[in-house]
């Protein structure tokens, strides 16, 4: 079984989610931002319909993956090959991300590196 709140991003993955548990998510985060499935095929969030509608920057795109993984600024600077301060940079929006770094990030992440690079600018 699954349960997705969609913002604050949490999921929550068991055999079985007990309904007051489901109940608690639904009242805290409002029904609409909460999913529930008993599908056992679980999606890459990346893939999924409401995270493609979300408008991110790839700052936001960043923090979101290195957090998913429960990685420093300082872990992922150093896979990366970069200074903190230029990972801090980009992840607040003061240093865009090069078309090479989003090819970088998205190899360290495993996702599209398209997620990591504002093709507006």
């Amino acid at each position: 079984m699954l349960a997705v709140v969609k913002r604050p991003r949490i999921e929550i993955r068991a055999k079985h989610i007990p309904a007051p548990l489901v109940r608690f998510l639904k009242n805290t985060y409002n029904p609409e931002n909460v999913i529930v499935s008993d599908e056992d095929v679980a999606v890459p969030f990346e893939e999924s319909e409401w995270f493609k509608s979300l408008e991110t920057t790839p700052g936001e795109m960043i923090v979101a993956n290195r957090d998913l993984r429960n990685w420093s600024q300082v872990t992922l600077a150093e896979k990366l090959g970069i200074q903190v301060q230029n990972l801090c940079a980009m992840e607040n929006g003061r240093r865009t991300v090069s078309r090479k770094m989003a090819v970088k990030l998205g190899k360290i992440f495993g996702t599209d590196p398209a997620a990591f690079f504002d093709f507006g600018k």
